[in-house]
């Protein structure tokens, strides 16, 4: 049992890390690598009290028409409308791997993703311990 709890506490927000790590790395490599497309807006899912979600189309001049979203406030979402441009950043070698400028996954979201991921993994395995070395034997 106490392997189980250790597991579920250590290998649950490690894997939840690596995916948000995984964003983050996808996020700078853009930003530091990647060349600026000009896209157009396909459509808008605008949700009452949730972001909105913007789709978006590009051509890279070395491709295919590729395709992208990112959520938006809506306030700012409902500016938005089919056939109006946004900028988007692409890697080269994989334009699959594109987003709108400015809405990748900034490094102050993740420090706040971290730090309570860090905190919950951290006093559950000290309590399963704690839990463990003071029971009666």
């Amino acid at each position: 049992m106490l392997i189980c709890m250790l597991a579920v506490f250590t290998g649950g927000p490690a894997l939840f890390l690596a995916v948000l790590s995984h964003s983050r790395r996808l996020t700078v490599q853009l930003e530091q690598r990647g060349l600026r497309a000009q896209g157009q807006v396909v459509r808008v899912n605008e949700s009452r009290g949730k972001p909105s979600t913007v789709y978006y189309v590009f051509r890279p001049p070395e491709g295919p028409e590729r395709s992208g979203k990112f959520d938006e406030a809506s306030s700012d979402a409902s500016k938005r409308t089919p056939g109006s441009a946004v900028d988007v950043l692409y890697l080269e070698e994989a334009p699959e791997q594109n987003m709108a400028v400015g809405m990748g996954f900034t490094r102050g979201l993740f420090i706040l993703m971290l730090v309570p991921l860090v905190l919950v993994a951290g006093c559950g395995n000290l309590s399963v311990l704690h839990a463990y070395c003071t029971q009666p034997k």
